[in-house]
């Protein structure tokens, strides 16, 4: 998946965003001299009204779509007192795209109620459309007598215009021009292209360069069912009512070279191909729409996001250390204790053998007492080995609990750290996906599989609906869907890893305490083998007056064996389990430095040095945005915004 700064990125996708909403129609209607009264794209969600803002028309927003257009579309017009203006250029263009005709109205909003206002204008022809209030012109100052009113006007000019639009018709890969390509059939292709003129000289890390101001242009087009048919367009949405289909499409013409984006990493769309099998080719009227509204708010950015992810990158490679510290540290004290554990047993071993040997010498102590003196003695040398081998053991579970001490002292860093990784997984998933141009909420680890399992259903159904009519289009879908069905694998695998290091955390807090009372358990079992070492010895040295008690004697000789014998049957199976634990903990330190090698380095890495490169291109190319406030001029005392549509004649 292609990777991208998450500020351009919001702008792309966006715009992408935008286009993909549109799920109804496309209506235009024009007065008799070829101005565009009305374009209403009409949504689900949304309907965004662009009425010639003379004849008053608003923007309505639906519920699940305001956000989205706030931060998109919003005017940065502010509310309170004070005069605003806006421009909408309207461009009559003939079936190429060429202009034959431009028509400016401009909507001056006194929001203070002013007597008279103050405009600049380099209109020609200008007439108050709304109302009788007259105004005087000297060069190009305009005084309004408004009386409180807002002014509605309109002129024309013969000014360069920031955008030009060129339409592009080929038949069967053949260039044809609109007369040419009336009436013919076969494999169409029309191209929109959109050459940015509005450059702005910038100072870019201490060097000037070339800017344009950044405009996304958002073309409707209206493919008739009976005529057009296998209709394909990147970077566009397709909407069909039952007998026509709604191309619309975008494009943000300049936006890569502003940027400085190498196009083999991420390509920002720069035009329009809609591509179809045509019989009989006509087509109806054309409409593109220009505004730099987009980038109006780039000024601003905040790098808070920037740091914060860098923080995290930084306590997450910390938890890492942490982590890979604790493992070693825990299988080098369950080596040790391995090591230890094979003394151990042989100890209890001897021990056993003495305890045997004691019983058959108190069996034999009524006939001698040279028999229970010498078992005496071996049961003596067996305790002082199990006293050595049981201090071994509490030093090695003293060292075994040092070593889950220190690796549960790591476990909150370590599931913090995870829990970053996850989110940052989730997060780029987001925006890898809503690149692709998938309206997809913020994924989470309670809501991916679902929102994948859906995104990958939509695929799945493009990829059948396409399947026999357009292969090509059908495995572009198919390569998505792969992909998709590759990212949630990865998340699932790493949905896995995150829960099972949950339940490992929690089991080494739970042995970090066993292994205290472990230790504590050894402490109070070598004390008793001093004792029962003392024991032995009295035992040894009062063989003689022993004579008396020997049933006694030979009944408690019998229990010892017996409890002994059950202690060394038992010996195998404990250190199977540190032989288990050792080898366990060792997988588990390889495991968590390839992880941390593999996975979080890379991860650290990818996010260092890719988004500060480009920061202060989208801040600059802000400001440029927010200074093209008009077209035709504007009083220095106004606030404004402008925004052009093209209109293109229909070929029939």
């Amino acid at each position: 998946m292609k990777k991208i700064t998450a500020c351009i990125a919001a702008a792309v996708t966006g715009a992408a965003l935008l286009v993909s909403g549109i799920s109804k129609s496309l209506n235009v209607s024009a007065d008799e001299d070829g101005t565009i009264e009305t374009v209403t794209i009409n949504t689900d969600d949304l309907e965004v009204n662009t009425t010639d803002p003379a004849e008053g028309g608003p923007e309505k927003l639906g519920a699940s779509a305001e956000n989205l257009i706030h931060s998109l579309l919003a005017s940065d017009i502010p509310e309170g007192e004070g005069t605003s203006k806006e421009e909408t250029v309207y461009i009559v263009a003939d079936a190429n795209g060429q202009p034959k005709k431009l028509i400016v109205s401009d909507w001056l909003k006194n929001a203070g109620k002013a007597g008279k206002l103050n405009d600049v204008s380099e209109l020609n022809d200008i007439e108050n459309i709304k109302g009788n209030e007259s105004f005087t012109k000297n060069g190009g100052e305009c005084v309004w007598d408004a009386n409180g009113a807002d002014i509605s006007y309109r002129g024309t000019t013969q000014k360069e215009l920031p955008v030009d639009v060129k339409v592009t018709y080929s038949l069967d890969g053949k260039v044809m021009t609109p007369e040419e390509i009336k009436g013919k059939s076969g494999h169409v292709t029309i191209r929109f292209d959109y050459d940015n003129k509005a450059y702005r000289e910038v100072v870019i890390d201490g060097k000037k360069e070339q800017m344009t101001v950044p405009f996304m242009m958002l073309t409707g087009v209206i493919l008739d069912d009976d005529r057009f048919t296998n209709i394909s367009a990147a970077n566009a949405k397709l909407i069909n009512d039952g007998s026509r289909t709604v191309v619309i499409g975008f494009a943000l013409p300049g936006i890569q070279d502003n940027l400085a984006i190498d196009r083999s990493k991420f390509e920002i769309p720069d035009s329009l191909v809609i591509e179809a099998d045509v019989t009989d080719f006509s087509l109806s009227m054309t409409v593109t729409m220009a505004t730099n509204e987009l980038f109006g708010k780039l000024d601003k950015l905040d790098i808070k996001d920037l740091d914060n992810l860098s923080a995290s990158m930084e306590e997450l490679t910390n938890a890492m250390t942490a982590l890979t510290d604790g493992s070693e540290a825990l299988s080098d004290g369950l080596a040790q204790l391995l090591t230890k554990s094979g003394e151990f047993e042989t100890g209890v071993g001897q021990l056993a053998d003495g305890a045997g040997k004691l019983k058959d010498g108190a069996d034999q102590l009524k006939t001698g007492t040279d028999a229970l003196s010498s078992g005496a003695g071996d049961l003596s040398n067996g305790i002082t080995m199990v006293d050595a081998g049981i201090g071994t053991l509490s030093d090695g579970a003293s060292q075994l609990k040092t070593g889950l001490d220190t690796l549960a002292g790591s476990n909150e860093a370590l599931t913090g750290g995870a829990d970053t990784i996850f989110t940052t997984l989730l997060a780029t998933a987001t925006s890898q996906i809503r690149e692709g141009g998938a309206d997809i909420p913020d994924l989470t680890k309670e809501n991916y599989g679902k929102v994948l399992d859906g995104v990958l259903s939509q695929l799945d159904q493009a990829a059948a609906l396409y399947e026999k009519a357009d292969a090509q289009t059908a495995a572009v879908y198919k390569e998505k869907a792969k992909a998709i069905t590759e990212l949630k694998a990865s998340l699932d695998g790493y949905n896995t890893f995150y829960t099972g290091l949950k339940a490992y955390t929690d089991g080494v807090a739970q042995a970090a305490a066993g292994a205290g009372e472990l230790k504590n358990g050894a402490d109070t079992l070598k004390a008793g083998t001093g004792a029962l070492k003392d024991g032995a010895d009295t035992l040894k040295n009062g063989a003689e007056a022993l004579k008396g008690g020997i049933d006694a004697l030979d009944e408690g000789a019998g229990k010892l064996d017996k409890g002994l014998k059950e202690l060394k049957n038992n010996i195998p199976a404990l250190k199977d389990g540190v032989t288990k634990l050792y080898d366990g903990s060792v997988q588990l330190s390889d495991g968590i430095k390839e992880f941390n090698e593999k996975g979080i380095s890379k991860i650290t890495e990818a996010v260092e040095g890719e988004l500060e490169g480009v920061i202060e291109r989208i801040r600059v190319m802000g400001e440029i945005s927010k200074a093209y406030n008009n077209f035709s001029g504007i009083s220095n005392s106004m606030n404004g915004r402008v925004k052009f549509i093209y209109r293109t004649d229909e070929i029939r």
